[in-house]
C-alpha cells in the first residue's frame, strides 16, 4: 500500500506599519477558513477574470464537452484560447487529466465548429452572450480566427500537493502550455484579503516561428488584391520606425510587439498595434490599438481621441481602431500617431520599470516570510 503526505505550502502575510514613535510595526494577516474562499473564489474570479491572468476574456463557463463540463473557457491577451480547471481545495493529479482532456477535445475542432462551440454556450453563468465568436475575435483581436490556433491550460486551486506540483512541472519545462494558479485568503479588520500566487508558467512562446516567411508571402497578396500597396507600406514603416518594436507579418497584417514581464518574471513579446486588412473593406487601412497600447499613453490618449473625433472607435473590449482611406487622409493623420506612439514607448518603459520593482518587492517579501518562519 502506497501513502503519501498530502502537503500544502503555507503562505502568511504582515502589514509593515509603524508605531506612535516611529518605529516598525508588523501586523500579521489571519487566515481566512479555506471552505469560505473556496465558496467565494470561482464568483471572483468570473467578475474580476484579471485576477487570473491580464486582459483575460471569459467566453465561457460550465460548457459542455464529452469530458464532462469544462469550468472556465477564454481568450488571453493575445488571442489564444485558455482552459480553467477549478478545484474546491487542493489540486490532485486528476485536475491534470482533466485540463487535458478538455483542451484536446477544443484542439479537434475547426475554426468553424470552434465558434459554434463557443457562440452556443456563452451568455450562461456570468458570461456575456457571443452571437457571432468569428467576429467578435476579429473585432477583438484585429485579424481573422486562425484555423490553427494555441491552447493554454491553467489548474487554479487553493493549493496543491506535491505529487501533483511535481508532474506540472515536468511538463511545462516540456513545453506543454500548462501552469499552476493558487489562491490564499487573508482577513484583517473584517476585510477579506485574496493573493494570488503564480507557482508554475509555461515556458512564453518564441517572438519568431517558421512561418514568418510564408506569412509575409500571403500578406503582400492580400495588400496588392485590396489596393493599399501605394500606402500600406508606409504606414507600416511609421510605426516600425516609431515604436522600435517587433514587427511580426500576419497573413492579413503587420502587428507590433513590445517586451512585457510575465507572471513569473520571464520577458515576452505582446501585441500594442496591429495594421490588419480586411477583406470586405478594400481600399482602407485598419490601425488597431490594443488595450495595453491605451493604458501606457493614457497620459495623452484622450486628448488623442477628442481630436480624432468620429474616425476613432472604441471597441467593447476596450480596444481603439482608426480607419485610413489613403496616403493623403495618412498624412493628415500622421502627427497624432507620432505623440501616440512617443507616449506608447515612454509609458512601455515606465511599465516595466515597475514590473521590475514589484518583482523585487515581492521576492523581498518572500524572503522576510522565510526569515520569519524560521527566527
Amino acid at each position: 500500500m502506497e501513502f503519501w503526505e498530502n502537503k500544502v505550502k503555507e503562505i502568511r502575510l504582515w502589514k509593515i506599519a509603524s508605531d506612535e514613535h516611529g518605529k516598525p510595526l508588523v501586523q500579521p494577516f489571519e487566515n481566512v477558513n479555506q471552505t469560505e474562499t473556496e465558496n467565494h473564489l470561482e464568483e471572483i474570479i468570473v467578475k474580476s477574470p484579471d485576477i487570473l491572468l491580464r486582459d483575460l476574456k471569459l467566453v465561457g463557463r460550465q460548457t459542455e464537452t464529452p469530458g464532462g463540463p469544462l469550468d472556465l473557457l477564454g481568450i488571453d491577451g493575445d488571442g489564444n484560447l485558455a482552459v480553467f480547471e477549478l478545484k474546491r481545495g487542493t489540486l490532485t493529479r486528476e485536475a491534470i487529466a482533466q485540463v487535458i482532456d478538455y483542451a484536446s477535445y477544443l484542439s479537434e475542432l475547426n475554426s468553424e465548429e470552434l465558434s459554434n462551440h463557443i457562440s452556443e454556450r456563452s451568455g450562461n453563468l456570468g458570461i456575456d452572450k457571443i452571437d457571432d465568436f468569428r467576429s467578435w475575435y476579429q473585432e477583438e483581436f484585429a485579424r481573422d480566427l486562425p484555423s490553427s490556433y494555441k491552447i493554454k491550460m491553467f489548474l487554479v486551486g487553493l493549493g496543491v500537493d506535491d505529487r501533483t506540483r511535481r508532474m506540472i512541472s515536468f511538463l511545462a519545462k516540456n513545453d506543454i502550455d500548462i501552469s499552476l494558479i493558487t489562491f490564499y485568503g487573508f482577513e484583517r479588520e473584517g476585510n477579506i484579503f485574496l493573493a494570488r500566487h503564480v507557482e508554475i508558467e509555461s515556458k512564453p512562446p518564441s517572438p519568431t516561428t517558421p512561418t514568418k516567411k510564408s506569412n509575409l508571402e500571403k500578406l503582400q497578396k492580400k495588400v496588392k488584391d485590396l489596393h493599399v500597396d501605394n500606402y500600406y507600406y508606409e504606414i507600416s514603416t511609421f510605426f516600425r520606425n516609431k515604436l522600435s518594436a517587433y514587427e511580426w507579418p500576419n497573413p492579413s497584417g503587420y502587428s507590433y510587439n513590445l517586451t512585457e514581464l510575465t507572471e513569473s518574471g520571464s520577458a515576452t513579446h505582446r501585441v500594442y498595434v496591429s495594421l490588419p486588412l480586411i477583406d470586405k473593406h478594400p481600399g482602407k487601412v485598419q490601425i488597431y490599438l490594443q488595450p495595453r497600447a491605451i493604458e501606457v499613453s493614457s497620459d495623452i490618449f484622450d486628448s488623442i481621441k477628442n481630436s480624432l473625433g468620429a474616425k476613432l472607435k472604441i471597441t467593447s473590449g476596450g480596444a481603439a481602431i482608426i480607419w485610413v482611406n489613403s496616403l493623403q487622409e495618412w498624412e493628415k493623420l500622421r502627427p497624432q500617431f507620432d505623440k501616440i506612439c512617443t507616449a506608447i514607448v515612454e509609458g512601455s518603459k515606465k511599465k516595466q520599470e515597475q514590473e521590475v520593482v514589484e518583482e523585487f518587492q515581492d521576492a523581498s517579501q518572500h524572503v522576510g516570510e522565510i526569515d520569519k518562519a524560521l527566527f
